[in-house]
């Protein structure tokens, strides 16, 4: 009579398959609980970055502001003076839609204080 310790080839094959089965399945269910919209989030980042860039293009300009403590000006006309970043033809791409431009965006720069603010109007 054999002394017989450990396990066999075939029960080792077959404890790693079931394990292997039951972690893809916790993974699949789990992956579907951690969906992310990126394109989202790059789009608030994009806006946020319109508003400070905006804000510091203010700064260097305060004769904007002879007439009113309010200036609106168009992301394309920020594009087109150098203050934010675009293509060389100015188009600043919207991060959810490649095939959208942010450029028609309406920023309202405010000097109260003087404290400029920028604000993205949406």
């Amino acid at each position: 009579m054999r002394n017989k310790k450990g396990y066999t080839g075939v029960e080792l094959v077959i404890v790693i398959a079931v394990f292997t089965v039951g972690y893809f399945l916790v993974a699949n269910t789990l992956s579907y609980n951690f969906d992310v919209d990126y394109e989202e989030d790059l789009y608030n980042l994009k806006i946020a970055s319109i508003e400070e860039q905006a804000a510091i293009y203010a700064e260097g300009h305060t004769d904007m502001f002879a007439e009113s403590n309010d200036v609106y000006m168009t992301v394309e006309e920020l594009a087109m003076n150098n203050a934010i970043i675009s293509t060389s033809e100015g188009v600043v791409a919207d991060p959810r839609a490649s095939e959208n431009t942010l450029n028609d965006l309406r920023v309202k720069i405010t000097n109260e204080d003087e404290k400029i603010t920028a604000e993205v109007l949406v």
